[in-house]
């Protein structure tokens, strides 16, 4: 019994040892073809620069190359060179106990961060005086998948007359198979200068989708801004300011896999611009039947063509099969509601637009060429209702911009005057002609366009796309 005991643990023990070595050879293969994968992209090139494995560590020392991203990088800080070319050091430990930053029972861990051994990086960590510009860790679970998450330690950046703050941000989530899911958060990021300042504070986000391919991805994202603001030198009120920016977006498609279906819900509290101030700000995107073969090759047509530099004729001859698989499969979109106050006045909307496949030429034939081809493919409805306040509002400031435009020498005072006369008399024609209809304190309209034939309230115009 004790001899089965010894030669059990024997095994064990030689498998411990082994298995190292099979998961190491397995990480280099993983990681090797996701750097050629990420290489193949047109905007990100990746280099393997080396990958030192051993039977129970491994190094790989990655470069991440993207285009025209050094000019958006703040001038004077040496960080333009990281930005368009990231030199990046990855560690791996190989399970089945994987030792690395501590002991974690699993297939393998690593931790990814700017390679400090590539010149400029060390020094530039030193000077913001934190540890890593980030750091991304990962664990291989026993049953598959990945877990991980990220930070981005806080710093500070004196820019010639401009000081750049950023709070720090996290990470985290899993992988498995296609399934993502992952929460993302950002304190603030703050520019002052002599010039002005701008901040961003309290960014969070989130995704579970799957990843389906780079350009369909079903499930739910959601993202918010507690605040932005902009303000000029020393002044006690921001030029431009909004609160509570919310975006949450959810992507389904079919029990087939063939259409998908969007929602997008964009909200706001309030945005103020000067003296202006918009609020209650929602607006509901809806798009159905969406083809998403067609997106996909849309996705991939646009990707290659901005890659290859292609001319618009190239582009728009290949474009054409994709137009016309999406508009055979009748796809919709619907804003509504929208809505919001304008100084406290309430403004509603709604549109909606069709297509009708059944008026498409014969497969193969539909060209570009016909522009009233398309109009006639579309119907459309459109529905708005407003405070008669606001509309008095909206046509001053249509008569407004109307008149300095015909003579910028009026004084304000004066072109005021004129533009609030000019914006009575052009309600009340609007009034006149049944453009506008009245309903207490407020306008409605709505507008209808369905097989070519329009409508104004009701009413048929004549004129249309026959």
């Amino acid at each position: 019994m004790n001899k089965v005991a010894i030669i059990a643990a024997a095994l064990l023990l030689i498998v411990l040892l082994a298995l190292p070595g099979v998961v190491g050879s397995m990480t280099e293969a993983s990681v090797r073809a996701r750097v050629a994968q990420i290489d193949e992209s047109p905007s990100v090139a990746a280099e393997l620069k080396s990958y030192d494995r051993g039977w129970f560590r491994s190094t790989a020392h990655i470069e991440l190359k993207a285009e025209n991203v050094d000019q958006f990088a703040p001038a004077g800080t040496g960080l333009g060179g990281l930005f368009s070319s990231l030199p990046i050091m990855v560690e791996f430990a190989h399970g089945p106990v994987a030792v690395l930053d501590g002991v974690y029972f699993g297939w393998s861990t690593m931790v990814a961060r700017p390679d400090t051994e590539v010149p400029g990086v060390a020094e530039l960590t030193q000077t913001l005086d934190v540890p890593y510009f980030f750091q991304f860790r990962g664990r291989t679970p026993y049953f598959g998948g990945l877990d991980f998450d990220a930070d981005a330690p806080p710093f500070t950046i004196p820019l010639e007359e401009t000081t750049l703050t950023f709070s720090g941000g996290t990470l985290a989530g899993n992988l498995a198979g296609r399934d993502v899911e992952a929460d993302a958060q950002l304190g603030s990021v703050e520019f002052t200068s002599a010039t002005g300042s701008f901040a961003v504070h309290g960014v969070l986000a989130s995704v579970d989708s799957e990843l389906r391919s780079e350009y369909v991805m079903p499930g739910e994202v959601t993202f918010s801004v507690a605040d932005i603001s902009i303000a000029a030198p020393q002044s006690t009120m921001p030029m431009f300011e909004t609160s509570n920016l919310r975006m949450k977006s959810d992507v389904d498609l079919d029990a087939a896999g063939e259409l998908l279906e969007m929602r997008i819900h964009y909200d706001v509290d309030s945005v103020r611009v000067e003296s202006n101030e918009m609020t209650g700000g929602s607006i509901a995107i809806l798009v159905r039947n969406l083809d998403a073969a067609a997106v996909e090759a849309y996705g991939a047509l646009a990707t290659d063509a901005a890659a290859a530099g292609d001319d618009p004729e190239t582009i728009a001859a290949s474009l054409v099969p994709h137009l016309e698989r999406a508009l055979r499969a009748g796809p919709s979109l619907t804003l509504d509601p929208i809505r919001f106050r304008y100084d406290d006045e309430p403004f509603e909307g709604r549109v909606e637009v069709t297509t009708n496949p059944a008026r498409l030429p014969p497969a193969g034939t539909l060209s570009l060429d016909n522009p009233l081809l398309f109009v006639s493919l579309v119907n459309a409805k459109a529905e708005l209702n407003m405070s008669k306040t606001l509309a008095g509002q909206l046509a001053t400031l249509a008569a407004r911009l109307q008149i300095a435009q015909t003579d910028p020498t009026i004084p304000p005072e004066q072109l005021d005057y004129m533009a609030e006369g000019q914006s009575g008399l052009m309600l009340t024609m609007l009034v006149g002609q049944g453009v506008l209809l009245e309903e207490g304190d407020s306008y409605r309209t709505s507008f209808e366009f369905t097989d070519g034939s329009m409508t104004l309230n009701g009413n048929p115009l004549p004129f249309g796309f026959q």
